[in-house]
Parts: C-alpha cells; structure tokens; sequence
C-alpha cells in the first residue's frame, strides 16, 4: 500500500501582539536612600573622586526605572567615561584660563585687565556652551529602548552659533524674546536627536508662552522699581510709604516664583507635545500645582532640618546666660574632644539628610511627576523603527566618543 505524499500544514506564523496605540511613561519608585548614602560616603572618603561614578549610578536607578510598555529604558555610560570625560575638559578649560592670565600679565596695565575680561566672559562661556551639547551626546548615546540607542547629530559650534544669535536678539529685547531663544535651542536639539533611523522633528509654538513671559517680565521690572524706590523713600522721609515697599517685595517675589514655575511647566508640555520622532508623538499632562507643592515640602523639610541644630544652640546659649555656673563647663565640653566629634557628627548628619532630601524628595519627586504625565503615542511606529534598527549592520551609534560628559 502506498502511502501519500502529504505535505503537512505549516503551523501559523507567531506575531508579537501589537504594542497598544497610546501609553503612559511609568516611573517605578524602587530604593534610593541606600544609593544616595553610599555614593556620598565613597564620595568624602575619595574626595571626590568617587562622584563620576555615583552620577552614574544616579542615572541608571532613573533611566532603567521609567518604563514604556513594560520595557525600561537603560543607561550604558560608566564612572570612568565620565572621569575621563572631566579630564577631557580640564585640558580643554585649563590653556584658556592659563592665556587669561598672560594676557592679563603682558596686556599692559590698561589693556591687560580689559582684554582678559572679553576673554574670560566671551570664550570660556563659549567653551562650555559647546562642551554642554557634546555632554548631551554622550548622554543620549548611552541611552537605550528596546535595544535601540539614541544618539545625537550636529555639532557644539552650530548649538554655540545659535545661541549667540539669540541671545543678541534677546539683549537687544530687554529678554523679551526669551522664550523664542529656548525654542530655538531646543528646536536645534531636538531636530538632531535620533532614535535609532528615527530623526526628531520639533514643531513647538512660542505664542503662549510669551503671554506667561509677559507677566514675568514686567513682573521683575516692578521688583526692580520698588527696590530702587524704597531706599529713595527712606532717605526722603517717607518711612512708612518705603516700608509699604519693602513688605510687597518678598511676596511679589513668591508671585513671581510661582509664575516661573508655571512658565516652565507650560515649556515643558508645549516643547514635548512639539516633538515627534518616525510618527511617535508625546504629550504630557503636568500640573503647576504638583510642582509647586514638591517643590514647597521639600523647603519646608530643608527649614525642619536646619531648624534643628539651631534649636540646640539657642537653648544652650539660653541656659548659659540663665546659670552662669554652667556657663564654663558647657563651653569646656564644647571646646573639647567630645564635643567637638558631636559637632562634626551632627554637620554630616546634616549634610547627608540634606542630600537624601534632595534627592528623594526633590529631584526623584519631579522625575516621577514629569515621567508619569507623559503620553506615547502612535506606538506601532515603534515596531517599524526597532525592525529597521535591527536590520542595519553594525548597529545604531557604535562609532561615536566616549567619556565626555563634563557636565557630571
């Protein structure tokens, strides 16, 4: 009997499921404090030498916890690209600083001080501005999402130009044009960042924050009119009208306060609703007021801390001058061994509470507001953008520097 020459069915071919159209950012709040203190125990200890590597920790406990379809980002850089990124720019900053002060020496007693002024606040400037933008490459060079890095075009002298174009504009405004400055900078970023084959494209309008700006600006020229004014009044006589003054100048200043941090939240949600990259587009919905109050528990937690040991020597001030007696032993036990080592001990104390605060309380604080309140959307452009990726040879990015990240 023969049998027949049956080909079997092949099996359906198995799909990925779709990522789903639209997803939030999701920062997850793993340990930070024992990090923190770690890094800045190492820190002292090295003298310094040991904080490349703890901003890098920093960077990677905050990219790799910020997911995106159940995927976390990752940071790839290293405390030693970092170090060698510092050394980069010391030998980069340091001729300069050395050519100040030769021109300073042999410029002559009129024109050496002068031109060493143009010098140190044209160039140096200019130097940083450019090392900042090779910063930022570096950073999105090491930076991943499903295997796909990012990494950054054009150069630190077309981010310099830029700049010194818009800053002439914005002098010769009184800073009005501030706000077309910033979108001009991040427009130039922005416009050179890529993800993967993925070119960011920036279309961010600057109408409505110039009505904010508007506020701010004429804003701080009141600030500035009534501290003028105030110590005119004083010396006129008019105290009670110069202290009327000087009450309003501290709650114009909160106001003030407030009003930049609503300018930069209305930034920050207009310039990330302006940025898209293959199709992905990003939108957030980040409220003033969460900012505001983060930002507000946080000082009110720094004034609790310091209040402290202020407490402590008030009251140890007030019983010496209520028992005399007392007066030469405290101030032996003060001056002494033991009281020394406490002192030192509760100004670390200190320090490290107020590094934990800041870091804890403060910056992971906002990283989670601003994370939280991004949207991603049209995902199923990611699947286009990681197939390409993954069909190039050689990979994304593998031929750009390392280790020059002298921002930290």
């Amino acid at each position: 009997m023969i049998v027949p020459n049956i080909d079997p069915v092949p099996a359906p071919p198995v799909t990925e499921p779709a990522l789903p159209t639209n997803l939030r950012l999701v920062p997850v709040l793993a340990p930070l404090a024992g990090l923190v203190i770690k890094g800045l125990l190492l820190t002292i200890v090295t003298l310094g030498f040991y904080r490349f590597w703890y901003k890098t920790a920093l960077r990677r406990y905050y990219w790799n916890n910020t997911t995106l379809a159940g995927d976390g980002f990752e940071y790839t850089g290293t405390g030693k690209e970092l170090f060698v990124g510092f050394l980069i720019g010391i030998a980069i900053v340091l001729p300069l600083y050395f050519a100040v002060t030769l021109v300073s020496i042999f410029g002559g007693a009129l024109l050496g001080p002068i031109l060493a002024a143009v010098l140190t606040s044209g160039i140096a400037p200019a130097v940083f501005l450019m090392l900042a933008y090779r910063g930022r490459r570096y950073r999105l060079a090491r930076t991943r999402y499903y295997g796909v890095r990012f990494h950054q075009t054009g150069s630190g002298m077309g981010y310099l130009l830029r700049t010194v174009k818009w800053l002439i504009l914005t002098a010769l405004t009184l800073g009005i044009l501030v706000p077309y400055l910033r979108r001009a900078l991040e427009r130039y970023k922005i416009e050179n960042t890529w993800y993967g084959s993925a070119q960011g494209s920036f279309a961010a309008p600057v109408k409505p924050l110039m009505k904010i700006w508007l506020v701010l600006w004429f804003g701080a020229l009141l600030v500035i009119f009534l501290s003028i004014g105030a110590p005119i009044l004083y010396s006129s006589g008019m105290t009670a009208l110069g202290g009327v003054l000087t009450a309003l100048l501290p709650m114009l200043g909160l106001a003030l306060w407030g009003v930049w941090v609503h300018y930069r939240v209305c930034e920050f949600r207009l310039f990330l609703a302006g940025t898209e990259f293959a199709g992905i587009t990003l939108e957030s919905g980040l409220r003033t007021r969460s900012v505001i109050w983060a930002q507000v528990r946080y000082g009110l937690i720094l004034l609790a801390i310091v209040a402290v040991p202020i407490g402590l020597s008030v009251m140890t001030a007030l019983k010496a001058k209520v028992s005399p007696a007392m007066d030469g032993g405290l101030e032996t036990f003060l001056t002494g061994p033991l009281g020394g080592s406490l002192s030192a001990l509760m100004a670390f104390g200190v320090f490290v509470l107020f590094a934990l605060v800041t870091e804890i309380l403060l910056r992971r604080r906002l990283w989670q507001l601003r994370a939280q309140s991004v949207t991603v959307g049209n995902l199923g452009a990611l699947d286009r953008i990681i197939q390409q990726a993954g069909s190039e040879t050689g990979g994304v990015g593998d031929a750009f520097d390392t280790g020059f990240d002298v921002a930290g």
